[in-house]
């Protein structure tokens, strides 16, 4: 067991300061909402991402995600206990937290525990001091005095897993809705370990077959059957020992039924019902997606809806959403931003580059808030470019539907082959398969056109068309990403084990007799394949071309060589172990690299499909960070997009479970120091994080001296900015007093001095 303690992150109409350095930050949907459980002045909200609750007496939403404590992601059930105080948070993987006051306590032993069966925790019963977990192998007890495991139950055939999807209990015997009919067992029986001491009901219509929600209610037992085929569930009650169905609202999904208030709650596929005890209808609301709901003591319903999210109705029957800002989904596909503003798509292709079929979605983050737009007529928008001299004009590649151009973040043209040069790859259809689109120097945009005869196309600045045919080259199957270097060269992924194309136009796009196109195998020095499985690629700020492969890093020195007649090969990074023994590994060597961004230091960020985001140095020799799920508040392992902003240092992180974003050490460097200031300053006494120099030269010498001239620290600056932990050289925190700071660049031609206040 493991105790966290909780942060609560409070949203107000904003998200808050910026970051400090270090910092963590998600951005998620609480869209996708799964349960909501009443907490006295409080109300959980369970959804895909994480946890929210909203606070009755102030009036605020608040997450809790990984950041803030949590252990996992993807809730899918909650309960709290009104006894003790505590929020019981079940996981899809069978990982288990207890929410208490301000600490959160993990159990993870179920989620460790090799079950070949289903781990999902379906839903939660409390029982005083004990928490009843369906799960989709059996029931787990969890102690909740002392936040661990009591007991497990296997009750199906010879003690085997089955699938338990909810439980209730009437003091005397608990029920247990499965997958093949209805359990009971004596609560008081210590030994329910023993499945033969569980048994069926047998009386029950649909006797052994699937039932999913079940609750007591006024001396009346309730359970519902899932109808798979039909499509039409079934709710019955027994009442003096006879069952008899139920009517419900329509005759459709049952999702949920249980007590609240003296009420019976029943939701179904587009309603939530509420019935008083002779099974009068008090009150219903209809919703597009309900999933769950709970009446509270002031008789204000509150619903889960996996589309809307939480939202709150009172007894007149209107309907106020309750649920933190995010982006309409947490898919990310791709990440740009230019200035302060960032763009994500929600598209995706498999990993034999076929169509995954998601919404073209656009989400937008300005100014904290996020917003978004998702289309149904177009799919699977994977790659996105802001227009260089406007930030809110952005174009976005699909993997079939065209280009897409927003404005101000709605749609405003679909360029096909009716308006534009793109092709499309099914003969008298329109399928257009872009992989990837990006501006030059000149504002012209160029995109990658797969499997057609001219693959590449442009959008000139004045709005007119052309495509390119390349000789001939590029007669591959698909095509990925192109990045145009600092050269106007422009270099494009060929998928799939096919390596790389670079093309030059030389600044003359309708004069296509000085053009060279050029496609070539990742090789090194010796004309060996390194790998064409090429996944990801960026321009260092030396003018480098990184890319990522199945098998790690490759470099490209002399990129404007590849048009050369002779060998063009990259190379692999070769970092030595210095544990004495000689031996050397090449850099990520065993990873598949998935996305690549550039801070303002040169360093690189590196995603990798299996283990996280590595930070390494500008020439990759070292290890700066690396970050994971299980050692980090990153979402996931698998990395789909990086990007950086390059005034302030956040670092966003595209992860197939959403994107978060940390704060880092550099920024892009200025052209002289006239932004030049320092926080915190003053630096008071009970300041514990970094003392951050910023609006630097790139990579200025920093010294820091008492002020009589003694130096206490020393550093070069991470492209514009410089970090400072208020010790000197032998680690101790410097007096109190105030303190000059000297900053100048490499060839000393440009110099500046500031100063900071420290109050210990």
């Amino acid at each position: 067991m493991f105790r966290i303690l909780l942060l609560l992150t409070v949203l107000t109409g904003t998200l808050g300061a910026q970051p400090g350095i270090g910092e963590w930050k998600t951005h998620l949907t609480y869209k996708e909402s799964r349960q909501v459980s009443g907490a006295g002045d409080k109300i959980y909200c369970a959804t895909k991402s994480g946890l929210y609750y909203y606070d009755k007496e102030y009036n605020t939403v608040n997450i809790i995600t990984k950041i803030e404590g949590l252990s996992d992601l993807e809730i899918n059930a909650i309960n709290y206990s009104p006894g003790r105080g505590s929020l019981v948070i079940g996981y899809t993987n069978t990982n288990i937290d207890i929410l208490e006051g301000n600490d959160i306590f993990n159990i993870p032993d179920i989620k460790r525990k090799q079950i070949t069966g289903n781990k999902t925790i379906h839903n939660i019963l409390i029982v005083d001091d004990l928490a009843y977990l369906s799960c989709g192998f059996g029931i787990v007890v969890v102690n909740l005095e002392k936040k661990e495991i009591k007991d497990t139950y296997l009750i199906g055939e010879n003690g085997g897993f089955r699938n338990v999807y909810d439980m209730a209990t009437d003091g005397a015997n608990l029920y247990a809705a499965t997958e093949e009919g209805i359990y009971m067992a004596d609560i008081n029986n210590t030994n329910l370990v023993d499945f033969n001491n569980w048994s069926r009901v047998t009386d029950v219509p649909h006797a052994g077959e699937k039932f999913i929600t079940i609750c007591w209610y006024e001396n009346r037992l309730y359970a519902g059957f899932r109808n798979e085929n039909a499509g039409s569930d079934s709710l019955y009650y027994r009442e003096n020992g006879i069952w008899k169905n139920f009517p419900t609202k329509e005759n459709n999904r049952v999702h949920h039924v249980r007590e609240g208030s003296n009420h019976l709650i029943v939701v179904t596929r587009s309603y939530v019902t509420v019935y008083n005890p002779q099974h009068q209808e008090i009150r219903n609301i209809s919703s597009i997606k309900p999933v769950h709901a709970v009446l509270d003591a002031d008789n204000m319903l509150w619903v889960a809806d996996m589309i809307y999210g939480m939202y709150r109705s009172p007894s007149s029957g209107q309907k106020e959403f309750i649920s933190p800002n995010g982006p309409v989904s947490s898919d990310v596909a791709s990440i740009v931003m230019q200035d302060d503003i960032l763009y994500t798509a929600a598209g995706g292709v498999s990993a034999s580059w076929n169509n995954t079929w998601n919404h073209a979605e656009l989400n937008v983050l300005q100014g904290n808030f996020w917003s978004g737009t998702s289309m149904v007529d177009c799919r699977d928008l994977i790659h996105l470019a802001i227009d260089p001299t406007d930030k809110n004009h952005v174009y976005g590649a699909s993997w079939g539907y065209g280009l897409l151009e927003y404005r101000d973040g709605e749609l405003v043209e679909v360029y096909d082959h009716t308006n534009s040069t793109l092709q499309t790859i099914i003969e008298g259809g329109d399928f257009f398969r872009l992989g990837g689109c990006i501006f030059d120097h000149g504002n012209n945009l160029w995109i990658s056109n797969s499997g057609v005869s001219e693959p590449i196309s442009v959008k000139k600045a004045d709005g007119k068309w052309k495509s390119f045919a390349l000789d001939g080259k590029l007669k591959v199957g698909f095509l990925g990403r192109i990045i145009n270097t600092e050269y106007d060269h422009k270099w494009v992924i060929c998928p799939l084990g096919h390596g790389l194309f670079a093309f030059d136009i030389n600044g003359t796009i309708d004069d296509i007799s000085d053009d060279r196109y050029e496609k070539f195998n990742v090789i090194d020095v010796n004309g060996k394949i390194i790998s064409n499985t090429v996944f990801s690629l960026a321009e260092d700020l030396n003018g480098n071309i990184w890319v990522g492969t199945d098998k790690g890093i490759v470099v490209y020195y002399s990129s404007p060589r590849v048009f050369e007649d002779g060998p063009f090969y990259g190379q692999q990074i070769v970092v030595p172990r210095n544990d004495g023994t000689g031996f050397a590994d090449i850099l990520l060597g065993t990873e598949k690299v998935t996305a690549i961004a550039v801070d303002g230091a040169n360093r690189k960020w590196i995603g990798t499909a299996k283990s996280g985001i590595y930070l390494v140095s500008e020439d990759g020799l070292e290890e700066v960070h690396h970050f994971t799920e299980d050692d980090s508040p990153l979402l996931s392992n698998n990395i789909t997009d990086i990007a950086i902003n390059a005034e302030n240092g956040i670092v966003y992180i595209g992860t197939e479970r959403g994107m978060v974003s940390y704060k880092s050490t550099a920024i892009e460097g200025r052209q002289d120091f006239r932004g030049v200031y320092v926080y915190p300053n003053p630096v008071r006494h009970d300041h514990q994080g970094e003392i951050v120099i910023t609006g630097l030269v790139s990579n200025v010498n920093v010294k820091i001296t008492d002020i009589t001239g003694n130096i206490v620290f020393e550093t070069t600056a991470l492209g514009g900015q410089a970090i400072w932990d208020g010790r000197t050289f032998s680690g101790e925190r410097v007096r109190t007093g105030v303190y000059m700071i000297f900053c100048t660049n490499e060839d000393g031609s440009q110099t500046h001095i500031t100063k900071l206040l420290v109050i210990n």
